[in-house]
C-alpha cells in the first residue's frame, strides 16, 4: 500500500482511510483547529506524521 504523504511543513498529513489511529489523530487535529488551538493542531500533525512513518511505511 502506498501512503500519500503531503510534502512540505505547511501541508497537513493525510490519514490512511480505515486506520483507527490515523482517524483518532485527524479528529484530534480537527477539534484543535475548531478551538483555534494552533499548538494542539500542530501536535496532532506531528503525531500523525510519526504514526504514518512508523505504522504505514516511508
Amino acid at each position: 500500500m502506498t501512503v500519500r504523504q503531503e510534502d512540505g511543513p505547511g501541508r497537513p498529513p493525510v490519514p490512511v482511510p480505515g486506520c483507527a489511529a490515523c482517524t483518532e489523530l485527524a479528529v484530534r487535529r480537527d477539534d484543535a483547529r475548531a478551538r483555534y488551538n494552533r499548538s494542539a493542531e500542530t501536535d496532532a500533525d506531528v503525531l500523525l506524521r510519526r504514526h504514518l512513518r512508523g505504522g504505514h511505511g516511508p
